[in-house]
């Protein structure tokens, strides 16, 4: 019946590792004096070492309630918070007992962890280094100074770190140390941190070192080889080192695995796509007393990746109903990524700013609220996204409609029996072209995302028109669209659609009555996630249809294409394949009709070498056939009603390469490259290449939307280059151009 005994024993039970009679004790305690803060704070030690860590908190708040303010009480929680993953709220406990023992190097030691795990890397510098002058011969400060010097690059004092704990861990550990850190851990702390630094070989030999090493925890070593072989592509091998770590701690060879364990080996088995056994080692990690918190937002992950979005979203809103905490970047990046997935570009963009903010020095969020950025555009209201580009580029024509051409608009036509007449062919020729264009996105409630844009449009120089001829042109477009984007989920696949209309009031200075034009459109664009994780889509339809206003004709155009990439999402390498048609008709009671087919298959491959260096290669057919009146075809005045018509074919084969390089996040370059094979008709064989080089450059803005305040980032892209076209057979005029290429697409 003394309270006092069972308070003093739980104190001693504690201290032997005996958490669960401890917690016995405790709680009879309590029972005869509920105000007990000795009590409390005994329970909360051996709730946090039953990893009980919501229990913990509670019993730290009233042991504080009771006795007042303290170092400890302030431990407690913030170790509770760093194992349920709320390092933000662990960051500030430690902060709080600092003020009580600032002299304390362990406190900054553990300040600095958490730092780290936030990708706070110049602020975890900071706290290690003070605890360096505390804690002087501890191998741990060392370590984790070499993983933090090592994640911002610092090679210099990233390697005086790795050789300054691995000195200090050969020693004979100090009482004070002795239970904190074995050789092992430092060893694969030292390893990780030359991983980062790119020095796979110094990083392998530390883990083999840590294997042997005394009191060695093989599950952590053996983890740290299978993040280092899934780094390399040895998926393989990455798999078995974490079956030996089971199998070695099955057998008894080592301590069991940890809940962070199983959590660190799921992250593994996600970067080799292995996503349902990844989803099992989670729920192992969840039986092991694994944070709650960190489990659901990599079971989310996991599912974004296979798509699966609506479970993504039900395991981030369970963190949600448990925390109210949105401070922590891996739940906040998951988040967006669920809002982007869904199609809700307004939320994703939040989500990501919130993430970016919570990101240290990661640079994940931040690129990705970039591209969102660039998606959706400049938000005016909640409600309202705008967006603007301003670019110029030469219009290159095909090879075929030379072809056409030479065979349809020749008066007389260039054939004479079997010989060809080339000063009557068709000279080539260029068109330039500056489009400047502001769009806006809608977004009301539930209801799908609308939008469109204002665009005119100036084109300069020679063109093929398919019912009138070769025209020198001055024309300028001006274009008002609008249209819808709603998502269908099938499955875990979603297709998304972009529908709407179209109009175009085109004017032309110099050909007017060949060019003036009012057209109308209704198109559809789609595009799929991955179907069955193996294939995905992107097509178009589109109808154009509309009088010209200077002559009696009226146009009709059908066109559409469909793309496929086949394989994983996340493969390096996909094979790509595609089918286009656009059918022109150009009607007229006085004119007569013409008809213009054109038709595109390719085939290739594409391969992502790294994150800089992608590359892509292609062989395209492209076949076409026109026909056009003979009325057209001569003084093109309209007058006479004669019936004869001109026709022709025409056939290419296309081959072409993409490199596109990215040496660093703001700056990209991109080579592209094509012959254009004129099948029986070689005097219009051409090569088309070009160069652009692009730099990116952010522009931040503070914006307040329902979840608060967030600092928004958009791109403004800068790209100039230069595209040459060469017609190496053809003898007459000018075969060789080269034309400058620049845009500026702003927010």
């Amino acid at each position: 019946t003394v309270e006092t005994a069972y308070v003093n024993r739980g104190f001693v039970e504690n201290d032997l590792r005996e958490p669960q009679q401890a917690e016995s004790d405790f709680e009879i305690a309590l029972k005869s004096d509920p105000k007990d803060g000795q009590a409390h704070l005994g329970l909360a030690f051996a709730s946090l070492a039953l990893n009980h860590s919501g229990e913990a908190v509670r019993q730290s708040e009233l042991a504080q309630q009771y006795l007042g303010d303290s170092g400890t009480v302030h431990v407690i929680r913030a170790t509770a918070y760093g194992r349920e993953g709320l390092l933000a709220k662990a960051a500030d406990e430690y902060k709080a007992a600092i003020r009580f023992t600032p002299d304390d190097g362990s406190l900054y030691l553990a300040l600095g962890n958490v730092y780290f795990g936030q990708q706070q890397y110049r602020q975890a510098l900071e706290q290690l280094n003070t605890a360096k002058k505390y804690l002087p011969d501890d191998a741990q400060v060392y370590a984790q100074l070499a993983r933090s010097y090592a994640a911002l690059q610092e090679k210099q004092p990233a390697m005086e770190n790795v050789q300054l704990a691995e000195r200090y861990a050969a020693k004979t550990p100090t009482e004070a140390n002795a239970e904190s850190y074995t050789q092992s851990d430092i060893y694969v702390d030292t390893g990780e941190a030359l991983d980062t630094l790119g020095y796979q070989n110094a990083a392998m030999q530390r883990f083999t070192w840590a294997l042997t090493a005394p009191k060695s925890d093989r599950v952590a070593v053996r983890l740290a080889i299978a993040q280092l072989m899934a780094q390399q592509g040895h998926a393989q091998e990455a798999e078995r080192q974490i079956a030996l770590a089971q199998m070695e701690a099955e057998a008894g060879a080592t301590e069991p695995p940890t809940g962070d364990e199983y959590l660190e080996a799921s992250n593994i088995l996600e970067q080799l796509h292995e996503y349902q056994l990844s989803e099992s080692y989670l729920q192992k990690a969840q039986a092991a007393g694994a944070s709650d918190i960190d489990v659901r937002v990599d079971l989310a992950n996991d599912y974004l990746a296979l798509g699966d979005t609506t479970r993504a979203a039900a395991e981030l809103a369970a963190v949600s109903q448990a925390d109210g905490s949105r401070s922590d970047y891996s739940y906040l990046l998951a988040e967006a990524n669920v809002y982007e997935q869904q199609n809700k570009g307004a939320k994703a963009l939040s989500a990501f700013a919130e993430a970016a903010s919570a990101s240290g020095e990661d640079q994940t969020a931040e690129q990705q609220l970039l591209q969102t950025g660039a998606n959706e555009g400049y938000r005016i209201t909640p409600q309202i996204s705008v967006l603007s580009n301003l670019m110029q580029e030469p219009i290159f024509e095909d090879s075929t409609v030379y072809v056409l051409d030479s065979k349809t608009f020749g008066h007389p036509p260039p054939y004479q029996g079997n010989t060809i007449d080339t000063a009557l062919l068709p000279l080539p020729r260029y068109s330039i072209e500056t489009d400047w264009t502001d769009a806006f996105h809608l977004h009301f409630g539930p209801a799908p995302t609308t939008g469109g844009f204002f665009q005119i449009r100036n084109a300069r120089g020679l063109i093929s028109v398919p019912a009138i001829g070769v025209v020198d042109r001055d024309t300028t477009d001006y274009n008002f669209n609008f249209g819808v984007a709603p998502a269908v989920r099938i499955g875990s696949s979603v297709i998304t659609f972009n529908s709407g209309m179209q109009g175009t009031v085109r004017r032309d200075s110099l050909s007017p009555r060949e060019m003036n034009q009012n057209i109308g459109r209704v198109y559809t664009f789609v595009s799929t996630s991955s179907f069955l994780d193996a294939v995905s889509a992107t097509g178009y339809f589109i109808h154009d249809f509309g009088p010209f206003t200077e002559i009696p004709l009226n146009e009709s155009t059908l066109a559409g294409a469909v793309d496929f990439r086949v394989g994983a999402p996340w493969s390096k390498t996909a094979l790509i394949t595609g089918w286009g048609a656009n059918d022109q008709h150009f009607n007229s009671k006085t004119l007569g009709n013409t008809e213009n087919y054109y038709t595109s298959s390719y085939v290739g491959l594409t391969r992502r070498f790294s994150t800089h260096l992608n590359i892509e290669g292609i062989a395209e057919d492209l076949r076409a056939w026109r026909v056009v009146p003979y009325a057209i075809v001569g003084s093109g005045t309209g007058t006479g009603s004669s019936t004869v018509t001109y026709s022709g074919i025409a056939q290419a084969l296309r081959p072409a390469g993409t490199v596109d390089y990215s040496p660093t996040r703001n700056w990209d370059v991109q080579f592209q490259g094509a012959y254009e094979d004129t099948r029986s008709f070689h005097l219009y064989d051409m090569t088309q290449n070009g160069v652009v080089l692009s730099y990116t450059r952010p522009f931040g803005r503070t914006f307040n939307d329902e979840t608060g305040e967030v600092h928004l980032k958009y791109p403004i892209r800068f790209s100039a280059g230069l595209q040459e076209e060469t017609f190496p057979n053809f003898t007459h005029g000018r075969t060789q151009e080269f034309r400058p290429y620049v845009s500026i697409n702003i927010f």
